[in-house]
Order: structure tokens, then sequence, then C-alpha cells
């Protein structure tokens, strides 16, 4: 699958993701306040923001909130979605190609997308549009194992899913992550956080935030 692709292949999903794609712990803002000094007043640019549900958590907490979506029908229903919040901005744009000023944003985030994102273009990308200190936060949802009903509903996604195990091994690695920023001009930060999901969210599951600080006025390339 080519990045072109992957910007084009949920056009028909938008309404499913509304539905049923679960959303991300509150408790993602107390790692990024801790970690990354997050606070009301910060500028957010959510890169593959989709429906929107990453971007509402940024905006509940007081960020004013980029997002930036490839695909537009999946555009739309995050405008749809996120009608009520005026710190809100729906951008046509991509990871590659923003259409964002030059260090214009203090935080870049992705939900559920990095994955996505052509490595290279993107590193230029964010270190352009990102202001100095500013950081890259990568997070995904992700299904727990650990009980045999989990193994056995893994096992029929691997057998009936149209390109589930392609999509599921383009998961970037630890060293992905650490490629994409580099070793000496950045700080990176891991955690999960699995206990208090509560509503809609399957106890079966968590979230998993992979930080990349921007020191001075660049990111290195690998």
């Amino acid at each position: 699958m080519t990045f072109a692709d992957a910007k084009q292949r949920f056009s028909n999903r938008a309404a499913d993701y509304v539905r049923y794609r679960p959303g991300y712990p509150s408790e993602l803002l107390d790692v990024l306040r801790k970690e990354c000094g997050l606070r009301p007043g910060y500028v957010v640019a959510d890169i593959g923001s989709g429906t929107g549900f990453l971007s509402e958590l940024f905006l509940k907490n007081g960020n004013r909130v980029y997002g930036v979506e490839p695909n537009s029908e999946m555009r739309q229903a995050g405008e749809e979605y996120l009608a009520a919040y005026d710190g809100f901005s729906s951008i046509e744009g991509s990871a590659e190609s923003t259409t964002l000023e030059d260090a214009s944003v203090d935080f870049v985030s992705a939900g559920q997308a990095f994955h996505w994102f052509e490595p290279e273009k993107t590193r230029t990308e964010f270190r352009r549009i990102l202001r100095p200190q500013g950081w890259v936060v990568a997070i995904w949802n992700f299904r727990e194992m650990e009980t045999p009903f989990a193994k056995a509903y893994e096992d029929l996604l691997v057998k009936y899913g149209t390109d589930y195990t392609r999509v599921r091994d383009s998961y970037p690695r630890p060293t992905t992550c650490k490629n994409f920023s580099s070793a000496g001009n950045s700080c990176t930060t891991s955690c999960r956080m699995c206990s208090s999901w509560t509503g809609k969210r399957s106890p079966g599951a968590c979230a998993a935030v992979r930080t990349f600080r921007r020191k001075g006025m660049r990111i290195s390339p690998r």
C-alpha cells in the first residue's frame, strides 16, 4: 500500500468511525502535562485528525487545534463532530504538507495515524511548523491480547480481514519512532494507559503514547 492510497482508504468508512471508533483516555492529558508541559492556550496541529476524537480531547483542555486531514469525507465528519468548538479549525492537508505557517504550533499530534505518514517528508514538515521546544505526540489505541477471546478475535481478523495483517504490520516499532526523531536532539517518552478506561471504551484496550521533542530549531534527520 502506498502512502497516497492510505489517504483515500477511509472515504467510505467515516460514518463507521464516528459510530464505533474508540476515543482516547483523558489520562493522556495528564501524561502530556507531566512529560511535555502541555497547558491551555498551546496550539496543537492534530495530523490525520479524521473524525476529531483526539482533537476534542485537546479542545476540552483549552487548546487551539488545527485538524489537518487529507480525506474529504473524514474531514467533513470531523467538522460536524466538532462544530460546537470555536477553537477548532479544519485544514485540508497532510502530514507531508500541512499548509500551516512556519513555527506556528506548540504540539503536533497524531492519533492512530502516524504509521500512515511518509517519514522523510513528514519529519521536514513537522520541523517547519513546530516552534522551538515543541513536541510531536504519536498515540495509538491497541487491544490487549491476554484473554482467550482476544486471541480468537485476532485470529479471525488475520484469517478474514481484507488487509488486516498488512495494516497491523505497518505500525511502527520503537526503533522506527526513535529513528524519526534523533537520539541527540530529541527527548522521547513512552507509556501505556489501561486501568481507568470506562464507558464505550473496551476494558481490553489500552492507549500508548510516544513523544518526541524538538530542541532548538531542528529535528535532525536519521
